[in-house]
């Protein structure tokens, strides 16, 4: 039998994301950056460590953090998952079980509040985890959660709990990377570069020309979807609960997204029930 590899959207080969940390005012510099590129991400963001309305800074200073009312106006864009980054940023294995529980279900509610959505993704705080902490956010309803892991390479994770990201944009090797990237054919699995990072560090470093280079390589390519954190994971689901026959010639897809794949040189698409002849 040949193999079967799954496609993103439209029979894509390719995906890009992004995931930036902490609830900073330089974010909305990025999402405008974003918008003009047509790339999504996902921002995790802190509300514990939200800003006092009126809240001002002093020239100079790079780690401004959002108040609630300006969080709403950054981030309440099409281009932006919200997600979870901790209520107050804790060293989350520090804690004891009731102490992570309670620190994840309070940034949720607080998220879900202010921006009226659920919150299913997460960021580790410092890039702290371990395996009781990963049994607390399947419980608390977190599906998925980034470390600090760079791969340096272009797979999807075996366990989105521990979903290491393709490098930081600091790395000296993210544009040999991005080439490497763009570049390729892909043939068999699915490939996807997740960058990750902190706005404060654009602003602090003097670099946005970085980011306004690496978006200008990665968008607006054919073979490539663009997606924030969660829609990648929903969409990986769906193509996992795909049911195929024991001839696989019948597939039905059980959930309300399509899903693609390639099988020999044919690209299909799977709504509901697929028949191949």
């Amino acid at each position: 039998m040949s193999a079967r590899f799954m496609r993103f959207p439209g029979g894509k080969g390719k995906a890009v994301t992004l995931s930036y940390d902490d609830s900073i005012e330089a974010d909305a510099k990025l999402i405008a950056m974003m918008q003009k590129y047509g790339v999504k991400g996902t921002f995790n963001l802190i509300p514990g460590w939200f800003a006092e309305e009126g809240t001002t800074y002093p020239e100079g200073e790079t780690y401004c953090l959002v108040s609630p009312k300006k969080a709403l106006d950054i981030y309440a864009v099409p281009q932006v998952e919200v997600a979870n980054h901790g209520d107050t940023h804790s060293y989350m294995t520090t804690l004891t079980t009731a102490e992570m529980a309670a620190e994840m279900i309070a940034c949720r509610r607080k998220l879900e509040t202010l921006f009226g959505r659920n919150v299913r993704g997460m960021a580790y705080p410092y890039g702290w985890y371990n395996e009781e902490l990963k049994k607390v956010l399947s419980m608390c309803g977190v599906v998925y959660s980034r470390t600090v892991n760079s791969t340096h390479d272009f797979e999807l994770p075996e366990d989105f709990l521990e979903w290491h990201p393709t490098c930081h944009h600091d790395e000296p090797e993210l544009m040999q990377l991005t080439e490497a990237f763009v570049g390729m054919e892909v043939r068999e699995q699915p490939k996807l570069f997740y960058l990750w990072g902190h706005t404060f560090e654009f602003e602090r470093n003097k670099n946005w020309e970085v980011m306004e280079n690496f978006l200008e390589k990665v968008s607006g390519n054919d073979d490539t979807w663009y997606a924030t954190n969660i829609e990648i994971y929903e969409y990986v689901k769906a193509y996992e609960r795909l049911e195929i026959s024991a001839d696989g010639k019948r597939i039905v897809n059980p959930s309300k997204i399509p899903v693609w794949f390639r099988l020999d040189k044919t690209i299909y698409k799977v709504e509901d029930v697929l028949v191949l002849e």
